[in-house]
């Protein structure tokens, strides 16, 4: 039995009111992120907590989206995406006022686990909304937008604690107001959500199985993106470079994230989708191949790793987008509900099986584990039928 999924008509404006105000809404999301992470583990650190339930109570946000987001797409075809956003985020600027309130270590784990699932929503809402709104045409470069704006917030958002400190209630303040100003872009989309809706018996393993390619290009992101993300300056002090220069790895890393994903989405709409995400993944294990033998180079050091960043990064623009080309427009929801659940299980583990791989071969077991991933993807995207558009790839 199928629920009917309406989109409203609109125009060309209208469309782009509508991708405009929710692409809009995830930068304050993406600067409260980026801000509560240290901002929580530094605090944690000068309380005289253990490392160890530092890095538990960071994993309530992963938990958190692993464990609501199963139930998210019959909560949000009950509720409507707007509603569904702001509740969203009503619950994470209501968890975020109450850290400083509750300071003990029990109370912040269940507020972290709250902000997770605040965010869960628009989440998953905001992706599920832009893949309904997107024309066919337009649709990886409008994920390449989506991509870019949210990770810029996630750069600034440790910028806005040099401004607020880590002391006191004003630094929870700015990342609650910076949670709530989310809402305002949402204004210009009045009227012009899509009317989200399920169809019965469509499970969230039936949805991986319907896009193998666009959930294995998640997992994978999810896997290389983490993962580097946590031990790129690790794996810079460990060979020899400086604390500034290992964190500037990682700068670079990051700078091609958010540089690179509109024009790689731009050519994944007009060459080849799947193209387009081999060639990235190509370059993902030539880039971890080439990096060690150009450590001491400079111009080919920052060259090179500003390109890799962008390139694995856009494993979930364009896993994105492959989700919304193959799926049709009524199992949306449940197919970025799968995508979030892949990409979030692939983040809990990147960073453990990286680590590992730096313990058991030295420093450059980082680069190997990003080579194996991609590969991974080369060969899942070589193995997988070519979906057409708008239809189950089966």
């Amino acid at each position: 039995m199928t629920q009917n999924l309406a989109i409203p008509e609109l125009n060309a404006t209208q469309r782009w009111r509508s991708l405009i105000a929710v692409i809009g809404s995830v930068f304050g999301v993406g600067v409260s992120f980026g801000a509560l992470v240290p901002l929580m583990s530094l605090i944690l650190e000068q309380r005289g907590v253990d490392t160890a339930l530092i890095g538990l109570n960071s994993s309530m946000f992963p938990l958190a989206v692993l464990l609501v987001t199963p139930f998210l797409p019959r909560l949000v075809a009950r509720l409507g995406a707007m509603i569904s956003i702001l509740w969203g985020l009503v619950i994470t600027v209501v968890a975020i006022l109450l850290l400083p309130v509750l300071p003990q270590l029990s109370a912040w784990f269940v507020l972290r686990f709250l902000i997770g699932a605040g965010m869960a929503i628009h989440w998953m809402v905001s992706e599920t909304w832009m893949n309904m709104i997107a024309s066919e045409r337009t649709r990886a470069t409008i994920m390449g937008a989506y991509a870019t704006v949210l990770a810029g917030g996630f750069a600034l958002g440790p910028i806005l604690l040099q401004i607020t400190g880590t002391e006191g209630w004003l630094p929870f303040a700015a990342a609650a107001v910076a949670t709530a100003s989310s809402a305002l872009p949402l204004l210009l989309g009045l009227g012009l959500a899509p009317l989200l809706s399920v169809q019965k018996g469509r499970s969230i393993l039936r949805m991986m199985r319907l896009v193998p390619l666009g959930m294995a290009a998640a997992l994978t992101g999810g896997l290389t993106d983490t993962g580097i993300i946590v031990l790129l300056p690790i794996y810079g002090l460990r060979i020899g470079f400086d604390e500034a220069t290992a964190v500037l790895l990682l700068t670079v890393f990051i700078a091609g994230n958010v540089a690179l994903q509109i024009p790689i989405g731009w050519m994944a709409d007009r060459i080849s989708r799947r193209g387009v995400l081999l060639a990235c993944a190509g370059i993902g294990v030539a880039g971890a191949v080439l990096l060690p033998f150009v450590l001491q180079q400079p111009v080919l050091l920052w060259s090179l790793l500003f390109i890799w960043g962008g390139t694995v990064f856009a494993f979930y623009t364009v896993g994105l987008s492959l989700v919304g080309q193959s799926i049709p427009s009524g199992q949306f929801a449940a197919a970025n509900a799968a995508f979030i659940l892949l990409y979030e299980s692939g983040s809990i583990t990147g960073p453990a099986i990286g680590g590992a791989a730096m313990d058991l071969v030295g420093p450059h077991g980082l680069f190997g584990m990003v080579a194996v991933a991609s590969l991974a993807l080369i060969l899942v995207a070589l193995m997988t039928p070519r979906p057409r558009a708008g239809q189950p790839p089966d």
